[in-house]
């Protein structure tokens, strides 16, 4: 039984106009170019304004002809039929379907054309002006359409968004229009003898009548309303849980998907009942009669975000886990609640699914004379439990054939599960064309396992467990037949039959527990720009828990594990560590897969409050330095940089500030770099030294790169093959070119005022560039190889240093090496894109957004210009001009693409190796470039550019060039700093993160801000003349010059809380040690800091009778009864301030920032 609606879901009543006869005839006629449809006519249906703004909004229609194609008599009307388009907006085409399938009908003379009034409304947005209705060119912006004839934004008619034209009137939502169709046909004056209302769609029609069955209003119509909802690729989700993992898709919950951000969508229909809470939404869907329509042949997948995904990874899979999580019930079979669900063995096919026997009973005939006769569910047998709700009693109601053998092991089946990332199951033992359940199950009962595996029809896996993010799916995403018996069924893609001895067991799901002891979680945090972050004592362990490095840490105030088996201790932070996401300290722990140990150069930090440091320990702390003592030796950072040095007859490379991560076998004291290299080389397991102070770590596996600008490395390497193409060689050259060949340059550079030339210490090699089979010899390392290009089985990949493409996993391989991992990706089709993290290799299917981390990362390209198919043999000179004025020395790597290109300075950061223009703040103690050096490059071409206008995207507009110099940025927000740049990539990218201006500059970098340029700054477009780095075509600003943009179509969907109950906003705060508000506050009575929000952080204060309190950096509640330093207060608008992170439970509002924290007032205790 459903629960019933709550009084409260129904008191929304609506404030409409009671509605007139004839409004099907009494709209503005407009001028058209819809076909015409025989048996329909195109009329236009006047709609009231509920803004009463506009007294003549018209929509578009075509509505059906009675027998004889006359107009229809009302009083014979039975029965009326609302067809809404899918995207195509294309209404002719579902009307004449739906009047091909009533023709059909032969089951009672008396339902016919007369009798059923079939209307298919329009609605059209902007790519259909002058053919769907007039439009005049030339006039201001939003004047173009002269008509009254309702227009809406993209496809937000699908979702009850309101229109944007008339200009006159831009309030009506899409939902609004249909509750007066249902309205007009409830009209009793109208329709004397109407018996039933039906609002129905296909596809992306279907998806628009489901989210309006679910937060339409309650109309209390004489006559009952039913839902037909055929084959939508989604459907709002009417809680917060999904069946699939969320953590890749931050939007999986944002309207249309779900209901956050609603009223930023925009929307203004049903904001009350949203409002209310998921609770109210579901029982106001529960009160409507739903027809669900299954095509079971529609497998498709038509989504353009991340969220649907979360469903289920096709419509097939997300219609099943809907009905799961909310299913239909038929607690009244002759009245006006029950739901259907039918089965049609169809595929996409609207036309199809409405001419089915199933669609004309929902569409035609259920309960057309008033009595609440109707059909049971169509389609038999059954495929899951719950998906029955008014079953044929005289038909078997359980799922299709279920395999019941026992196989090796005492292995049966267990249905058809999920594999993502992490695998469900890691150990793939075979992939053959003679795979069948009996071999997979008696190759994994061999050895030891409790499941197997079968996947894609060709592919066996095993364990004992399966991963935790494992889900059982419908059994019909596990339909590929198996390569070596075609009877039986192995899987499907990214879909496993799974056999185990018992139910099998899924591993448990990886947390940060909120405490450890008397430790407390205090975030994720990255390593410190010179040496560790924490600088007490460390360990490396395989048996690393949260546990065990607490222990280890007992008396200091922080704990920190990194990389999995790495525990380091603390009483403050060095230099440069700073608060990260949570989601980037994601590696599990040595010794318990169920907890997270940092990352990559990520620490997980806890904190013990009740440990209480004194300032001069903490200053004691935070002066230590970690320089290495070269002593005497002749080698020494950065001078040695990517050369290579000999001991002891063994060969080893030299990476100035790369430490690579793990692998500790010993540690000595020694007293020159070259001491620490020896000891290496006398030591036959050591592959690896790191050299901090006069400490030296020797390694005995090589894991990730890791830079650190506090370490001298040195990594064992192998000779050459003498087949080899490639040569090494090093110079001391001026960089210098007379082509405009592409030039690699891995250098140890110095710049200096008095010099007009970039003089540099440099390693180049040589490689053929003719095409073969084989990988190319060269032995790629980050960050050394930034950049280059590497092929390998006659596939080309860009290298890209800690950049990491979102998204498109394939598979997990093992890899010793970014070669062996390039090589993983060149032999296995569809393979675009690999990011290679210490010994696992992650294949992706497709090039997703740039993230960066601390991957070595490549991508396939697929044209790769001549020039940088070879690496020069010799290092070309060239003089290149700047006006940089800089004693300090930095390791860079320049790629030259073509002419008048910059030589950007480099900030340091632990993560990435993005160049960031020297505007920036730099996060080292390095100096920094107060210009950034410019070069020029001979070129045997010259290339054209266009303007920034005319690159852009509909919605976009230039606002020209302005000066960037100086601490404060023109836009604040550094989204990226791309060899793939463009002025459209960089205007989506700030878009996309809700930011209202973006920005390029230097060629490369794309930066965002919600504040205009101030008119001061404004520049020469002359001045902004660098080409971007994604496009020679385009201008990305220059040096301390940007090009900025404008979204015309912004709208805030991000704010600071000004108040809640008795709280006020008084502003967003700088934080740091000595901290603004000094009490922590647990949120743990309201769903912990993964459902951090402003209102639980205040209520949580004032719980403990706290006057003042604040949210920092996603989740952190902080309370005192004392007010803040005034002087802390930093600037009026907090956003802008630096108070500009999401809060972890709820993404629309602010939670203060890094170091920043947003204060409240409690008004009550003043």
């Amino acid at each position: 039984m459903r629960p019933s609606l709550a009084s409260w879901a129904l008191a929304a009543s609506l404030s409409l106009s009671p509605l007139s006869n004839a409004q099907q005839y009494a709209g503005d006629v407009i001028t058209t170019n819809l076909p015409d449809v025989p048996g329909a006519e195109v009329t236009f249906f006047k709609i009231a304004d509920v803004t009463k703004q506009n007294n003549n909004l018209t929509l578009i229609n075509y509505y059906s002809h009675g027998i004889g194609n006359k107009r229809l008599v009302e009083s014979k009307v039975q029965r009326a039929v609302i067809m809404i388009h899918g995207l195509n907006r294309d209404p002719g085409t579902y009307m004449s379907n739906m009047l091909s399938a009533l023709a059909q009908v032969n089951s009672d003379p008396n339902i016919n054309f007369d009798s059923v009034a079939i209307l298919a409304p329009y609605f059209p947005n902007g790519d259909d002006k002058r053919t769907g209705y007039p439009w005049t060119d030339g006039l201001a912006a939003g004047k173009g359409s002269t008509t009254n004839c309702l227009v809406w934004p993209g496809s937000q008619w699908s979702a009850g968004g309101n229109n944007q034209y008339p200009s006159s009137s831009k309030g009506t939502s899409s939902y609004t229009v249909l509750d007066q169709l249902v309205q007009y046909f409830d009209n009793r004056a109208l329709f004397p003898n109407m018996k039933q209302i039906v609002v129905a769609g296909h596809s992306l029609g279907a998806q628009t009548v489901q989210r309006y069955a679910a937060i339409g209003n309650q109309l209390n119509t004489q006559s009952p309303v039913s839902y037909w909802i055929g084959n939508p690729n989604s459907y709002a989700w009417l809680s917060t849980d999904r069946p699939f993992s969320t953590a890749s898709c931050p939007t999986y919950d944002d309207y249309r998907e779900g209901y956050n951000k609603f009223t930023t969508y925009p929307m203004t229909y049903a904001t009350g009942l949203v409002s209310q809470g998921r609770a109210a939404i579901q029982a106001n869907f529960n009160s409507k009669a739903i027809n669900y329509a299954r095509g079971t042949q529609d497998l498709g997948d038509s989504s353009s975000s991340c969220a649907p995904g979360t469903t289920g990874s096709n419509r097939n899979e997300r219609f099943f886990n809907f009905i799961k999580a909310f299913p239909p019930s038929c607690s009244d079979p002759t009245g006006r609640n029950c739901d259907t669900v039918d089965f049609v063995n169809m595929g996409h096919d609207g036309g199809g699914m409405m001419a089915s026997i199933a669609g004309q009973a929902r569409l035609f005939i259920d309960n057309f004379y008033g009595n609440g006769n109707r059909s049971y569910d169509f389609g038999y047998p059954r495929q899951q439990a719950g998906d029955d709700p008014f079953p044929n009693p005289s038909l078997n109601t359980t799922a299709s054939s279920i395999n019941n053998n026992t196989y090796a092991g005492n292995m049966t089946y267990g249905g058809c599960w999920s594999d993502q990332n992490p695998q469900t199951l890691t150990n793939k033992v075979y992939e053959n064309d003679a795979n069948t359940i009996e071999l997979c199950t008696q190759t994994c009962a061999d050895a030891g396992n409790t499941i197997a595996g079968l996947e894609n029809g060709n592919q066996c896996f095993c364990g004992k467990a399966l991963g935790y993010m494992a889900t059982q799916v419908i059994e019909s995403s596990c339909s590929a037949p198996c390569s070596g018996n075609s009877t039986q069924n192995c899987g499907g893609s990214n879909r496993l039959s799974i056999f185990s001895a018992g139910r099998p067991a899924l591993l448990e799901a990886p947390s940060t527990p909120e405490t450890i002891g008397n430790y407390y979680y205090a975030s994720c945090y990255t390593e410190a720009t010179s040496g560790r972050a924490l600088t007490g004592k460390g360990t490396s362990s395989p048996s690393m828990t949260l546990e065990y490095c607490a222990s280890f840490c007992s008396g200091y105030a922080y704990f920190g594990t990194e990389y999995g088996a790495e525990c380091y201790c603390g009483n403050s932070f060095s230099a440069g560590a700073v608060r990260t996401l949570d989601s980037d300290c994601n590696m599990l722990c040595a010794n318990a897969t169920n907890q997270f140990c940092g990352a990559g150069n990520r620490l997980t930090v806890y904190n013990n409050p009740d440990i209480v440091v004194s300032s001069s320990t903490s200053s004691t702390s935070s002066s230590v330095t970690a320089t290495p003592t070269a002593g005497s030796s002749s080698i020494s950072c950065p001078s040695a940089d990517g050369t290579t040095v000999t001991s002891i007859g063994k060969k080893f490379l030299i990476e100035c500030g790369i430490d690579h991560a793990g692998g500790d076998i010993a540690s000595t004291t020694v007293s020159s770099f070259q001491g620490c290299v020896d000891a290496c080389a006398q030591n036959s397991q050591c592959v690896d030294v790191s050299l901090s102070g006069s400490a030296c770590y020797l390694k005995g596996t090589l894991g990730a790169a890791v830079s650190n600008a506090a370490i001298w490395g040195a990594k064992l390497v192998t000779s050459q093959s003498s087949s080899s193409s490639t040569s090494s060689s090093v110079s001391t050259s001026s960089i210098s070119s007379t082509s405009s060949s592409s030039v690699v340059v891995s250098a140890s550079t110095t710049m200096t005022s008095s010099s007009a030339s970039i003089s540099s210490s440099s390693s180049s090699s040589s490689t053929s560039s003719s095409a073969t089979a084989s990988a190319s010899a060269t032995v790629l390392s980050c960050p050394a190889s930034n950049s280059t290009t590497y092929t390998s089985n006659n596939r080309s990949y860009m290298i890209e240093c800690g950049i990491d493409h979102a998204g498109g996993d394939m598979k997990a391989v093992n890899a010793n090496s970014l070669n062996q991992c390039a090589d993983a990706c060149a032999t296995t089709d569809g393979c675009l894109a690999a990011s290679f993290l210490g010994a696992a290799c992650y294949l992706k299917s497709s090039v997703g957004a740039s993230v960066f981390n601390a991957v070595q990362g490549l991508r396939r390209i697929e044209n790769v210009p001549s020039s940088t198919s070879t690496i020069s043999s010799s290092t070309s000179t060239s003089s290149l001009s700047t006006s940089s004025v800089s004693s300090s020395t930095s390791s860079v790597t320049t790629f030259v693409t073509s002419t008048s290109l910059p030589v950007s300075s480099q900030t340091s950061s632990d993560s990435t190796s993005s160049s960031v223009s020297t505007a920036a703040t730099s996060s080292d103690s390095s100096s920094v470039p107060t210009a950034s050096p410019t070069g020029t490059i001979a070129s045997s071409s010259a290339s054209t550019t266009v303007p920034v206008a005319s690159a852009l995207p509909s919605g976009y507009s230039a606002l020209g060039c302005f000066v960037d110099s100086g601490a404060a940025r023109v836009l604040p927000t550094l989204d990226s700093s791309s060899n793939t740049q463009t002025v459209q990539t960089c205007a989506m990218a700030c878009s996309n993160k809700g930011f209202k201006y973006s920005g390029v500059e230097y060629a490369q970098e794309c930066w965002c801000g919600n504040s205009a340029p101030k008119s001061s700054a404004s520049a020469s477009s002359a001045d902004c003349d660098m080409k971007c780095k994604g496009d020679s075509t385009q201008i990305c600003g220059g040096s301390n010059r940007i090009s900025v943009t404008i979204d015309t179509a912004w709208k805030q969907t991000f704010f600071a809380r000004e108040t809640y109950n008795s709280w006020s906003l008084q502003g967003c705060y700088i934080d740091g040690s000595t901290r603004t508000l000094p009490q922590a506050v647990s949120l743990s009575a309201y769903g912990g800091s993964s459902n951090a929000t402003i209102s639980n952080c205040l209520d949580a204060c004032n719980k403990s009778g706290f006057a003042y309190c604040g949210e920092e950096y996603y989740s952190e509640c902080w309370a005192s009864n004392v007010a803040p330093t005034a002087a802390l207060a930093d600037g009026d608008d907090p956003l802008t301030a630096g108070c500009n992170y999401p809060c972890n439970g709820n993404k629309t509002e602010a939670c203060g920032g890094a170091n920043r924290i947003l204060v409240y007032l409690n008004g009550a205790k003043q």
